[in-house]
């Protein structure tokens, strides 16, 4: 359907979401998985947070902790695996790759979502499929397309592509037989509170949501959700966003594997964790004004004691040197650790992020900074060619028993060389 034989005047987005994302990096270096139920877990191996479509199907839902599915997975000869965000990460960019050669404007949305502007050019539906194709034969990576005249009806569209076998799907505003057919719920920006407020108004499927008066939808959701309402009509309110908006603050933190009450180890994870934030804070030009450190027990063993604290520093001057942010993270940590406890989670907030181009230099710099920029650009280079393992500073550690169980994860095939799949 749609736009097979004209070049359209009126704007065009597309989606492209790939396919359970996380299930199918897997299966690009393991394709005996191909139509095998498979799932991703969180961290610490905890909930299930990608499904494929036969797994779906076993009735496994998102979310689910794995330790009630255990028996379910087992039975079913369902395949398991621990989060590998490092190979995602890098399957996502090679995707992104592929879809910037086909577009001139591209909107990374997530790590498995871009939108596309193909406003201009012949054939969407068609270049779409093209598209699909290709991002399938280059990567291994399955993606649904969905097009529309705005951001929400592509959104939309997508979510019927899934469904289809072409894998392509175009929604265009005015189209009743397929609004009348989706639940309220179904549009994005929609969630399931304001999904009860609108169905008890009788709104309960997009057709009846668009038709309904401004000062209806107004009463109910505000500017925000009139313009999902404006949106879903054809009228675009969302622009596409070429650059992400700059961050005002970054965090890293993660639950440990296991309890950890020795304040070494504490220490350890508080460095990993700040040494992170920097990481990226570095790759997106910013700068920190200030550092938070967190850390917590376990609120759900009732057995135990419980202590939850947080500390801030602001700096001298805005930073992203990994060194600095380390010494102050770790002080911040000593400060508000108390003997006794069993810590479950820790982690470090850089805070009123600026960019670095904005950076104004003070009358007495630091002597030897120059030096020390050169050092933390090195350890950065080494460490991003060879991993993190590759360069690091001592007060990371090297043993890291606290670090998050992920005893079935793949290796990461495509960023370690040690990991790199042979051929036989």
């Amino acid at each position: 359907m749609g736009s097979c034989n004209q070049c359209d005047s009126f704007p065009v987005i597309a989606l492209a979401d790939c396919n359970n994302f996380y299930v199918s990096c897997e299966r690009v270096f393991c394709p005996s998985l191909k139509n095998r139920p498979v799932i991703v877990l969180s961290n610490n191996d905890g909930c299930a947070v990608a499904r494929s479509n036969e797994a779906k199907a076993l009735g496994i839902p998102m979310g689910a902790p794995y330790h009630q599915i255990k028996k379910c997975c087992e039975r079913n000869g369902v395949v398991v695996f621990s989060s590998n965000y490092e190979l995602y990460g890098d399957m996502s960019r090679r995707v992104t790759s592929v879809l910037s050669r086909f577009v001139p404007e591209l909107e990374i949305y997530s790590i498995d979502e871009s939108f596309l502007n193909l406003s201009g050019m012949e054939f969407p539906l068609l270049l779409s499929q093209r598209i699909r194709k290709t991002v399938g034969r280059w990567t291994g990576i399955p993606i649904s397309i969905g097009i529309g005249e705005t951001k929400t009806l592509a959104k939309l569209a997508n979510r019927l592509a899934k469904k289809k076998k072409a894998g392509c799907f175009e929604v265009r505003a005015g189209q009743e037989d397929i609004l009348s057919k989706v639940p309220i719920g179904d549009i994005w920006g929609i969630g399931r509170r304001l999904s009860i407020r609108l169905q008890r108004v009788g709104l309960d499927n997009a057709l009846r949501f668009v038709n309904a008066p401004s000062s209806l939808i107004r009463s109910i959701g505000g500017v925000t959700l009139e313009r999902t309402r404006c949106e879903l009509a054809g009228i675009s309110c969302l622009e596409m966003e070429q650059v992400p908006q700059p961050r005002k603050n970054t965090c890293s933190s993660r639950s440990f594997g296991r309890m950890v009450e020795d304040l070494n180890e504490l220490e350890e994870a508080v460095a990993n964790y700040a040494v992170r934030a920097t990481r990226k804070i570095r790759s997106e030009g910013s700068l920190a004004s200030a550092i938070q450190v967190f850390i917590s027990t376990n609120r759900f063993r009732e057995d135990h004691e419980q202590y939850a604290n947080s500390r801030t520093l602001s700096f001298d001057e805005p930073t992203d040197d990994p060194i600095r942010v380390v010494k102050n993270a770790k002080s911040l940590l000593r400060s508000i650790y108390r003997k006794g406890y069993v810590y479950k989670k820790a982690g470090v907030l850089l805070i009123d992020l600026i960019s670095k181009c904005t950076r104004q230099t003070l009358l007495f710099e630091e002597y030897g900074k120059p030096r020390r920029s050169e050092f933390v650009n090195a350890v950065e280079e080494v460490a991003a060619r060879y991993g993190e393992s590759g360069a690091f500073l001592a007060a990371q550690g090297i043993n890291k028993k606290w670090s998050m169980r992920r005893e079935m994860r793949t290796p990461r095939y495509t960023t370690h060389w040690d990991d790199l799949p042979s051929v036989k």
